[in-house]
């Protein structure tokens, strides 16, 4: 008798222990699925919105991003070094034509100096505004 004792507790361990995994399982599945419902109802907001109505360029000081990241090739004042002048570039080149160059470069420029793309919009809107 003591044997067959031993046996019945072993299978009520196998047991316990397999309803505790379904339980731990099920409790995951459900923190899962709420986090997944939550965010198909409250999605992540970009841009605009995100910054309560502010566009994102906003607070970024796009003459100290540029004297930081751009002025030894174009100059602290835009009149170019190794890279071209820029003091009117403005008239060549609107904004996104400006956003998308210093992005992806050009001629001798390397593609991604500003990683940042609120930086690269303040830089570029304010570029385009010499002309």
């Amino acid at each position: 008798m003591a044997g067959s004792n031993k046996k019945d507790m072993n299978q009520n361990d196998v047991v316990d222990s397999a309803k505790a995994f379904f339980a731990s399982f099920g409790i995951l599945f459900l923190v899962f699925l709420i986090a997944l419902v939550g965010s198909a109802i409250f999605p992540p907001q970009h841009g605009e919105q995100a910054n309560g109505g502010e566009a994102p360029t906003a607070n970024i000081d796009a003459p100290t991003v540029f004297k930081q990241n751009c002025s030894s090739c174009h100059g602290q004042n835009l009149e170019g070094i190794s890279g071209p002048n820029l003091t009117t570039v403005g008239g060549k080149y609107s904004a996104d034509e400006i956003a998308k160059i210093i992005k992806e470069g050009k001629g001798g420029m390397p593609p991604g100096l500003l990683k940042k793309q609120p930086e690269i919009q303040a830089v570029a809107q304010w570029l385009s505004e010499h002309k």
